[in-house]
């Protein structure tokens, strides 16, 4: 027997344009950093997303989630150059209510739900 106490519903669907980035100094490993207004899904969020140049190159590197899974952040495997970047999510990405980018998972029938209408959503970032 376990208990619980559950909080009020969370219905908003995850919006990146809330996400704090803290974007690295070029010539260093420093991480990348996203700082979410609530914990993400543990086991989605570090799959969900990528880095790559303005150009669309993958960034290889370690991803992480810390502080209650409230940041995550990206150590890149070698150092950052000057220039423009794109954090790469894909709308599939989850907090812990389940809830997706343009989706909320559980939805009042009398509401009309916004739909996404592609896989990723990107956001960019410079290095300077």
């Amino acid at each position: 027997e376990k208990s619980f106490k559950a909080g009020p519903s969370d219905r908003r669907p995850v919006d990146p344009a809330l996400w704090q980035t803290g974007p690295p100094v070029a010539g260093t490993i420093e991480p990348l950093s996203i700082t979410f207004p609530e914990s993400m899904d543990s086991a989605v969020t570090p799959r969900s997303i990528s880095v790559t140049t303005d150009s669309g190159k993958r960034i290889e590197g370690k991803m992480s989630l810390e502080d209650q899974e409230r940041r995550w952040t990206f150590l890149p495997a070698s150092a950052w150059i000057r220039g423009g970047y794109k954090l790469v999510i894909q709308t599939t990405i989850e907090d812990l209510a389940g809830n997706n980018i343009g989706k909320a998972f559980d939805v009042d029938k009398l509401e009309q739900m916004k739909k996404t209408s592609s896989s990723t959503v990107t956001l960019g970032f410079e290095v300077r």
